[in-house]
């Protein structure tokens, strides 16, 4: 193997880990996205559970304008 292509293999093996470094910062951007996006549907759902809850409690009556 000649000098020249031995250099080669390595600019491209550094390319390729720092390639892999990135991605692994976006994997991770978005998975800590994800988590926040899982949390805040829970605390939805929470709500909207409540909220149904508590609307069963109320009467079906007619507002006193009528």
């Amino acid at each position: 193997m000649n000098p020249e292509s031995f250099q080669d293999l390595e600019t491209k093996i550094a390319f390729l880990e720092r390639h892999i470094e990135e991605q692994d910062r976006v994997i991770m951007k978005f998975h800590q996205k994800v988590e926040t996006i899982f949390q805040e549907i829970g605390q939805l759902k929470t709500t909207l559970q409540q909220a149904s809850s508590s609307s069963s409690e109320i009467p079906n009556e007619k507002p006193p304008h009528y």
